[in-house]
């Protein structure tokens, strides 16, 4: 069958969905030899669909946004009117989500801020989208969004009549409350179809369900939606705080300024300095470093202890936390000054900070809530702490070496999970679910408010954490393979059998997954296919790796700590600082190591 060429210019390749007025096709523009969007009144369209057509080519072809999808030509052809446009092949909005800490957060949030610009501009050309849901925000390949599908656009001076003959045209899932109700409409009421969308984007589910559109629309109307933190801890409360003021019943209380995620996230990515490594999804993936290149030593400092692994440093409030020995050691980096607090026991578990509070655990079985100097709680469990805790919202998830995971919040018992073999590797929270790797050799997910087992899957003995990034969980074992796993799908989209036991966690990037291991070679896999695209000898590796800014942080056994970029060349090099167990710390000024016998080296610029 011959391929249809629409004015003898538009080859239609596949088709990219349908509606009840239109087609829409995956095209190619052989003119100018590029792919295109194509859409296509349906044949039997009936007058009103027509219009509406029309109405949607000239509404798009007033927009020039980055934010929303461009009109690139218009015609005829057999007498169905189509129009081009510029292809956006990311998928939907949603897919963002749901909210995770670390770059996908960072995404999502940087995602609704780039929308609400759109959105700003397209109201201030005088239009209304109507029916803003995740399928009419798509995502370009570079992960940016833009509003399309304009079908039921309302051109404030144009077209007041389909306003009166067609109220509820819309998605009840995402209608506003006055536009369910038949009420004129304003801009407000696409903020509010925003805020849909972005409650289900963060939380996996959409704020009101129903058995029938009537039910969801009377919830739109006359009842509140959880908070989205309710839904998925990992939602911080400022966010949530933003999205439930956009579905404010009122249109006059929604805020419209394009700014409202911008705060929201320059605070979220001052904690993320915190917590890459440490966070929920544990990807090893910081959001700053220095240039690499331009590194020197610019200081010592004594800690006076032995940091040993499974040791991390974490950062926060200008001061960098490490167990060392028996005490929680704080350092400010501005005036270099130490300050610890003693412990009845060795440190064995990485700090986690959250809201001001620092969680260690400990040889003696005890996990521990500090506020400087001030212990605020402590929990028993039943066996030696020897991985980091969880902390997500406000619940605390902990591992002890009897194989148990213990959870708790706002200081209460939650549940207990008990895993077959010793816990080491921090649980990692990541797509809802908390992930917990064993030493008899299986990955468990649970639910997060009750432990309840939703699956689990044979692995292998875990050591170090699971690491989370887009969408995918990348699983290291003690004997040195690699996983890749879709924890939605339960499906490995593949495996990597490396030489040597991993004991440090990964360091995931926008292209690669950073490993090495006991066998002395650092390795950076595709990280899509797992292929493994390059190799350097570094020497044995305890410590956890880092990644920020386009490169990858190593410490070794040996005492040398390396720079290495996306290329696989060193382009920063330093050694004789003694055994390192404890992941290099990238922050925006310097670059932080720790020795095994506690000294800590700070790199800086200049």
């Amino acid at each position: 069958m011959a391929p249809v060429v629409l004015a003898g210019r538009y080859r239609l390749e596949a088709p990219l969905g349908s509606g009840g007025m239109a087609e829409v096709w995956r095209a190619v523009d052989e003119r100018l030899g590029r792919k295109v969007a194509v859409k296509l009144l349906h044949p039997r369209a009936l007058p009103p669909e027509r219009e509406r057509f029309l109405l949607e080519v000239r509404a798009l072809s007033r927009l020039f946004h980055p934010g929303i999808v461009q009109v690139l030509d218009l015609g005829e052809e057999e007498g169905r009117p189509f129009f081009v446009m510029e292809l956006v092949e990311g998928g939907t909005f949603d897919r963002l989500g749901p909210f995770e800490e670390g770059p996908e957060g960072d995404a999502i949030l940087r995602g609704a801020e780039e929308v609400m610009e759109a959105l700003a501009h397209l109201h201030a050309q005088g239009i209304l989208h109507r029916d803003l849901t995740p399928k009419n925000i798509l995502l370009t390949r570079e992960g940016h969004p833009k509003v399309m599908d304009f079908g039921l656009a309302y051109l404030l001076q144009e077209s007041r009549h389909l306003t009166r003959t067609g109220y509820t045209l819309g998605t009840p899932t995402y209608m506003a409350p006055e536009q369910a109700k038949g009420l004129p409409l304003t801009p407000k009421a696409d903020l509010y179809s925003f805020g849909a969308v972005l409650y289900r984007t963060l939380t996996g589910r959409p704020p009101f369900e129903g058995e029938n559109d009537q039910a969801i629309l009377f919830q739109h109307v006359y009842e509140e939606p959880k908070p989205p933190e309710a839904l998925n801890p990992a939602v911080p409360r400022a966010v949530g705080e933003a999205v439930l003021a956009l579905l404010a019943k009122h249109p006059e209380e929604r805020p419209s300024h394009p700014g409202l995620f911008r705060g929201v996230l320059a605070g979220f990515q001052a904690l993320r300095l915190a917590t890459p490594r440490a966070g929920a999804s544990r990807s090893g993936h910081y959001p700053f470093a220095p240039e690499p290149r331009r590194l020197a030593l610019k200081g010592r400092v004594d800690l006076g202890g032995e940091a040993a692994w499974p040791g991390e440093m974490v950062y926060a409030g200008g001061r960098v936390f490490l167990g060392v020995g028996r005490s929680l050691v704080a350092v400010d980096l501005l005036t270099g000054e130490v300050a610890r607090v003693a412990l009845p026991d060795e440190v064995t578990a990485p700090p986690v900070v959250r809201k001001g509070g620092v969680y260690v655990g400990a040889w003696d079985g005890r996990v521990r809530r500090f506020r400087g100097q001030s212990l605020e709680w402590s929990a028993e469990t039943g066996a030696e702490v020897t991985a980091a805790c969880l902390v997500v919202g406000e619940r605390v998830y902990v591992g002890s070496r009897d194989g148990t995971l213990y959870a708790y919040e706002k200081d209460r018992p939650l549940f207990r999970f008990r895993a077959g073999g010793h816990l080491s590797a921090s649980p990692t929270f990541y797509r809802g679910m908390v992930f917990v790797g064993s030493e008899d050799g299986w990955l468990y997910a649970l639910d997060p408010k009750d432990g309840g087992v939703r699956y689990k899957v044979r692995t292998g003995p875990v050591h170090a954490p699971v690491a989370g990034y887009k969408g995918v969980l990348y699983i290291p074992t003690w004997q040195g393979e690699v996983y890749a796993f879709d924890p939605l799908s339960r499906e490995t989209l593949w495996s990597v059998a490396l030489e040597g036991e991993i004991w440090g966690g990964l360091a995931v990037g926008e292209e690669h997954v950073y490993v090495a291991g006991w066998d002395g070679v650092l390795r950076a896999l595709d990280r899509l296919t797992g292929e493994e695209v390059w190799s350097l000898e570094v020497g044995k590796t305890t410590a956890g790796l880092a990644y920020a800014q386009g490169h990858v942080y190593a410490a070794t056994e040996e005492g040398r700590l390396l720079a290495v970029d996306r290329r696989g060349q060193v382009v920063f090099e330093a050694s004789g600082l003694g055994p390192v167990q404890v992941p290099p710390l990238p922050l925006p000024e310097e670059v932080l190591v720790v020795s095994l016998s506690g000294r800590l080296y700070r790199f800086g610029v200049g």
